[in-house]
């Protein structure tokens, strides 16, 4: 028996609500669509801000409490909200039992998971992956990773995607254009594997104008200092740097130990080109998937054709915006934005419930009948969209 086939869901939500956030862009998106949401912050309960030796301290001893405050409050909205759908992205503070008290009143719980390592985000979101109803992994090697860490076989390949709200051409004045404006950049978290690659740049070509953004960039050598930004961007301003830069440089992240394989693809794959931005992509069969060579985007192997390919593509700028402009138009009729992906998890959520309807109780299951006046989002205050 279908399951409310075009009903609205209630949906509780544990995302960040940065703007430009990947995690605020699904919540954006399932309100976009009609759904109700009431949503859990991560800032709520561990504020991110806290950075200095003291305050990480302090977040450490505090940890505990803090993931009882996380429990207790996905405990009270599963119980007040009744919702058909728990999305969790990522969710390092999710416990087990903050999933089956969703499921205890026969909601489904969907994790959207991230990153390339299971292991390395704490043992609460590795507890509590199993009690999944269903995961949704960036990576393609996820869901057999999944299956030989923990024996989770209810997962599946979802891509990034990009953010119709944020990543778009975006209007610039001349501050914008003197502070974002170079020849190449690189927008992301630092790795050796990007510094390796951004030195092997500037040896190649010592006059290039290159700006860094990032975190963790403080880390690199003395080489780099005069390039990076010290600082991350985001929302609208990533998109201005994105428009700004002549050629926007596409690393993947390698990886860490834990890790079965580094980063094919990633959310800047498909944030550059919808932003309207000249994307030169490292090359792997990922990227060659969603975005053809030469036509959509650049792409390189090693440090000596993406050398070349900078070099090339400043020389050419009827090539380089004829590419730009061809990337952006693959990204919006392809299928690559949040609200496809969304609806992904809409279809998947509702297939879920379609099943368990026809094993519940018809007592249990009319608690997911949608009264007429249920519009609003039920939760505390500080949830509702500005």
């Amino acid at each position: 028996m279908n399951h409310y086939p075009e009903d609205p869901l209630r949906i509780l939500a544990v995302a960040e609500t940065w703007q430009g956030s990947n995690a605020y862009a699904f919540v954006r998106s399932f309100r976009r669509a009609g759904h109700s949401v009431s949503l859990l912050a991560d800032e709520w309960f561990a504020a991110s801000g806290w950075q200095s030796r003291p305050m990480k301290a302090a977040r450490r001893l505090l940890w505990p409490m803090i993931l009882r405050e996380a429990t207790d409050a996905a405990q009270r909205e599963a119980k007040q909200f009744r919702p058909h759908l728990f999305f969790v992205f990522k969710g390092i503070m999710v416990s087990p039992q903050a999933i089956r008290a969703v499921q205890a009143g026969g909601g489904i719980a969907i994790n959207f998971w991230p990153d390339t390592s299971f292991v390395d985000h704490g043992k609460t979101a590795a507890q509590a992956l199993p009690c999944y109803d269903w995961i949704f992994t960036t990576k393609t090697f996820g869901p057999a990773d999944l299956q030989a860490r923990f024996g989770i076989t209810n997962a599946s390949f979802l891509p990034h995607g990009f953010d119709p709200e944020t990543h778009k051409p975006t209007a610039m004045d001349r501050s914008d254009a003197t502070l974002y404006g170079c020849d190449a950049s690189f927008i992301g978290t630092w790795s050796p594997k990007k510094e390796k690659l951004l030195v092997a740049l500037m040896s190649a070509l010592p006059s290039l104008n290159l700006k860094i953004w990032g975190s963790q960039w403080e880390r690199a050598g003395p080489s780099l200092r005069a390039y990076i930004q010290r600082r991350p961007i985001f929302g609208a301003e990533y998109a201005k740097a994105i428009g700004a830069a002549k050629v926007n440089i596409a690393i993947l992240f390698e990886g860490n130990a834990n890790a079965v394989s580094g980063d094919r693809l990633t959310s800047r794959s498909f944030h550059i080109p919808a932003s309207g931005g000249f994307m030169l992509h490292e090359r792997s069969d990922e990227i060659a998937a969603h975005f053809a060579e030469d036509r959509d985007c650049a792409m390189f192997g090693n440090p000596e054709e993406l050398a070349d390919k900078v070099r090339f593509f400043l020389a050419h700028d009827e090539a380089r915006n004829r590419i730009a402009q061809e990337g952006r138009s693959r990204a919006l009729s392809s299928g690559y934005s949040i609200d496809d992906r969304a609806r992904t998890v809409i279809d998947k959520a509702r297939a879920l419930l379609a099943a368990r309807q026809e094993t519940v109780a018809p007592s249990v299951a009319s608690t997911f009948q949608l009264a007429p006046s249920e519009q609003a989002s039920v939760g505390p205050p500080a949830a509702s969209d500005t």
